[in-house]
Parts: C-alpha cells; sequence; structure tokens
C-alpha cells in the first residue's frame, strides 16, 4: 500500500476519534440548516423572486408555519408594470398578505388554498384613466381595501370546486362571490377533446354600499339621478343587450328578470343598501354546455338569476318561535330533522352539533321511518368527538339505506381499532330482534346475498362475523361468487397487527366450527343440492 495513502488514512481516523474541542458558542448541525420551516422560507423566497419579474416586491417579514400550511407577508409594497401608467405612479402597500394551503391531513378530504390581504392602500393611478378620473372626481385620493380573501376548495370525493371571495373597499362597497360547481369533459363534433361543460350549483353575487353611491352618484345630473329615471335608462340598457339590439326576442324569463333587477336598483337608489343576485338552482346543479355559458342571453336563462335584497339563506333563519318549541316537544318529525341539518350545518341558526343527538332521540325511540335518517345526523354529530357512538348510529342507517352512511361506516373504522369495530357489530346485533342465520328457501344465491349485505352494511346490519358464516356456507354449497367474498372478508383483516391477527385467527376458527356444525346438523347438503 502507498505509505502517504496509509498516512492519510491513520491522520483522518485519529481525528474522527479525537475529542471535539470545544471553540466558541455552539454550531447549529445540519438538520438545524435544513429544517422544514427554513426550506419553507427558502421555496417562499424563491416564489417572491420569480413574481418580482412580473413587478417590483418589497417586504418587511416574511413568516411560514409549514405544520399549518401557511406563508405571511407583512409590510408588503408592491409597484405592478401597467400600460395605461407610464410614469410608474401606481404603488400598492399592504399591511399583511397570508396564503393558506390547509393542513396537510385536512387537505386529504378537500384541497383548499386561500388568500387574504389586510389594510391594503392603492394609488388613483392603479385603475384605468377613464375610472380614475370618475373616482377623483367623487373625491377618492387612493383606494383603500379593508379586506380582501379568496378562498377555492377542490373536494376529492366528487370533483367539485368551491370559490368565495369578499371586497371590502373603505367608503365605497362591499363585494361577496360565491359559486360551486365541477367541470365535465365533452367531445367536439370530430370525437376530440373540446371546451369542458360546467355543472354549477350555486352561483352568488352580492353588493353592499359603504358611501360609494352617495360619492359617484354627484357625477350624475340631478335629472338623471331620480330612482325611476334610473329603472327605465337601466332596463332599456339591458332589453338592447340581452336582444342584440333588437335582433331577436327576449324570453320570459329574460324580462323578469331585467324587471326584478331594475327595480331593486330603484330601491337601492332611494336607500342604499344591499343588491344580491343568485342563480335559482336545483339541489344537483344544472349543466352549462360551452355554446350556453359563452353567450350572456342563452347563461342568463339556464340561471335564472332572482334579484334580491340578500341571499336566499338569510330569509330560510330558524326563527325562536320553532326552536322555543322544543323543550315542550310541540315539534313534528321533519322539523327535528330540518333543525338537526342546520345546528350541524351553521344554516340558519348558530351551528351546535352537540345538541343533535337530544333533539333527534325521540326519532330513534320511536324507530319509525324516520329513524335511519335520524341516526345518520347523530353520528354525523358524534363523529369528530365519539367514533365509536358514532358507528353504532350509523349501523342503523346504513341497515335503512340512508345515502352516505356506508362511506361514514368506512370512514369511522379507519379511526376505531378492529377489535371496537366487532364489538359494536356484534352488540348492534344482539340488540336487533332475533333473525334466522340462513335466508329462507333453496337459493344458495340468496345465501351469498345476505352475505354480501352483511359484509357492505348495505340492507343488512354491517357485521363482519355474519358475512362470513354465510360466505361459509354458500361456498360449500358450491356457490361460485362465495369464494372470492370469503377472501374480501379475510382480506380485511390482513396487515393490521399482531392483535387484530390473534383476534381474527380465534374469531375464524368460531365461525367455520359454527357453519360446519350447522352444516351437519342442518343437513344443508341435503337443502341446497339440486338434481341433474
Amino acid at each position: 500500500m502507498n505509505p502517504f495513502k496509509s498516512a492519510i488514512a491513520v491522520a483522518l481516523c485519529l481525528g474522527l476519534a479525537a475529542p471535539a474541542q470545544a471553540e466558541g458558542d455552539p454550531k447549529p448541525g445540519l438538520l438545524d440548516l435544513f429544517s422544514v420551516d427554513r426550506v419553507a422560507d427558502s421555496l417562499a423566497s424563491i416564489a417572491i423572486s420569480a413574481l418580482r419579474t412580473q413587478m417590483e416586491v418589497e417586504y418587511e417579514h416574511l413568516q411560514t408555519d409549514i405544520l399549518r400550511g401557511t406563508v405571511a407577508l407583512t409590510g408588503v409594497t408592491l409597484r405592478p408594470q401597467l400600460a395605461h401608467d407610464r410614469a410608474r405612479q401606481c404603488e400598492i402597500t399592504v399591511q399583511r398578505v397570508s396564503v393558506d394551503i390547509g393542513q396537510p391531513s385536512a387537505a386529504f378530504g378537500v384541497a383548499t388554498i386561500s388568500t387574504t390581504m389586510v389594510g391594503a392602500e392603492a394609488a388613483i393611478a392603479c385603475v384605468p384613466r377613464e375610472a380614475g378620473l370618475a373616482l377623483r372626481s367623487a373625491g377618492y385620493s387612493e383606494i383603500e381595501v379593508d379586506r380582501l380573501t379568496y378562498q377555492t376548495e377542490y373536494v376529492h370525493s366528487t370533483g367539485e370546486i368551491r370559490v368565495t371571495g369578499s371586497a371590502a373597499v373603505n367608503d365605497l362597497a362591499i363585494l361577496d362571490l360565491e359559486a360551486a360547481g365541477a367541470v365535465l369533459p365533452r367531445l367536439d363534433q370530430f370525437g376530440l377533446p373540446g371546451d369542458p361543460a360546467i355543472r354549477v350549483r350555486r352561483a352568488v353575487l352580492g353588493l353592499q354600499d359603504q358611501g360609494g353611491w352617495e360619492r359617484l352618484s354627484s357625477l350624475i345630473p340631478e335629472n338623471l339621478r331620480q330612482p325611476e329615471v334610473i329603472q327605465s335608462l337601466g332596463t332599456e340598457e339591458l332589453t338592447n343587450m340581452l336582444s342584440n339590439n333588437g335582433t331577436r326576442a327576449l324570453t320570459a324569463t329574460e324580462r323578469r328578470f331585467i324587471d326584478d333587477l331594475m327595480a331593486h336598483v330603484a330601491g337601492f337608489v332611494r336607500a342604499p343598501g344591499e343588491i344580491t343576485v343568485e342563480a335559482q338552482l336545483p339541489a344537483s346543479g344544472i349543466v352549462l354546455e360551452p355554446d350556453v355559458y359563452q353567450a350572456p342571453e342563452e347563461l342568463l336563462q339556464a340561471l335564472a338569476p332572482d334579484a334580491r335584497t340578500a341571499p336566499l339563506a338569510q330569509s330560510d333563519l330558524l326563527g325562536a318561535d320553532v326552536l322555543g318549541r322544543l323543550d315542550g316537544g310541540d315539534v313534528s318529525t321533519a322539523e327535528r330533522l330540518d333543525i338537526a341539518r342546520a345546528l350541524l350545518q351553521g344554516s340558519g341558526v348558530p351551528r351546535a352539533e352537540a345538541l343533535v343527538p337530544d333533539i333527534l332521540a325521540p326519532l330513534m325511540d320511536e324507530g319509525g321511518d324516520a329513524a335511519p335518517e335520524a341516526a345518520l345526523l347523530i353520528a354525523q354529530a358524534q363523529a369528530p368527538r365519539d367514533p365509536a357512538a358514532a358507528y353504532q348510529n350509523t349501523l342503523t342507517a346504513a341497515e335503512g339505506r340512508q345515502p352516505g352512511a356506508i362511506a361514514m361506516l368506512d370512514r369511522l373504522e379507519e379511526r376505531l381499532t378492529t377489535m371496537q369495530v366487532l364489538a359494536a357489530q356484534d352488540a348492534h346485533i344482539e340488540a336487533r330482534p332475533a333473525v334466522p342465520a340462513l335466508p329462507a328457501g333453496e337459493d344458495i344465491r340468496a345465501v351469498r346475498t345476505q352475505a354480501l349485505a352483511y359484509f357492505t352494511g348495505l340492507g343488512a346490519p354491517r357485521s363482519y362475523r355474519q358475512a362470513y358464516y354465510l360466505a361459509l356456507i354458500a361456498e360449500a354449497a358450491g356457490d361460485i361468487g362465495a369464494g372470492p367474498l370469503r377472501e374480501d372478508i379475510e382480506n380485511r383483516f390482513e396487515n393490521r397487527g399482531p392483535e387484530v391477527r390473534e383476534t381474527w385467527s380465534a374469531l375464524r376458527t368460531e365461525i367455520q366450527t359454527r357453519a360446519l356444525t350447522d352444516w351437519i346438523e342442518g343437513n344443508l347438503a341435503a337443502r341446497y343440492a339440486k338434481e341433474e
């Protein structure tokens, strides 16, 4: 071996083995230099650097919280490059801008990204010249935005996109927007991917006056400022626009919307307040084809918007009379269910899901047709705090074929141990009236069908014990679909740790012994045998 290389190797070994000498204060380690928040700060800085290619950006402080999924900038100054602002007078200052992409755990079901801007001031030079001149004439030296929020949600399970936004401009107006829908694929006339269709489930636009009309109306001549004159001029302009300057006749929907909207505008002029335009849509929404949403008149016919003084939700608030009758029990079944839904969603009444079980308890005690729906609502209220109790109620809801109950069972089983799930299923079966172990008749497919019902919980209470027993009987009788079902049940308990493996081993032995005993004692071979 080369003596020189040997000496270097010995020196390195001695250097590594020797104790480190203290030299000043402790130095940060490698993990400190590459912490999660430091990496997030670096990524945010890179993003801001990319933004600087489009506009001048300055800020006083940058803060990131990767666990919460937030990035915040304070003391922000923006100087965008605008075609109408050759003198570069546009400057926007913002006290705080925050971007929230949601916590990773919550983003699994719904991906959310929201932006909040607080304390923004923009020079009049930031708006087009014509609008800027009108604002200056109305007494605005700058535009002050108290808050600006925008949030987009993507629901993974349905593909629905929800958008909400709000802008509060000081001494002018508050603008609110809410929309929900999904993008649908469409093929063009040649069978190739074309412009998508849109399923719209909600569309609301609201405008509330904050002193803007008083200032801006001063620019209008006195004789044109009267409510009746504005209503007449607005009706004429909208009619011309939607009729293509009179080349086509307006539909009844279009005429009703124009008359309704301008009547509210006239009322707004008399007493400035709020105007809301809301689409009247069924619960499932409507599908807008590309040729529909690209034409204003066809879009108006499809959405059938309604002009109001406030969103429709504000007219569906629960009154004190209905809530007050709860204590005396003088409420109908439908009213109890409506109140429970409202408390769960915080719609028309403050959110109070903890009260839902007590409100719906009488329906559960009666055990009537409303019991499955009541059970599912109770389960939704209990799920965040008590998943075991929620699972018990969801078993009742699934047995009654309530929509969404099967998905709720699967979600809750992810939060419960297998032992808790089996105990809950057994307790639910024992509490029910005794039913025959096997369906009546000699049709072996009926046995498999019942096994599947117990396995999924659709049409029968979910019970892995009962499902496995019936699958064993059906497979023994020669049903070709029972074998895969039995394997699905067995796979449910695989790779869940030694405790589950031990519990399932004992349970499987017990069920197999019971199935073999019933096969012999009940002479099931003769019952299900088929002669050629």
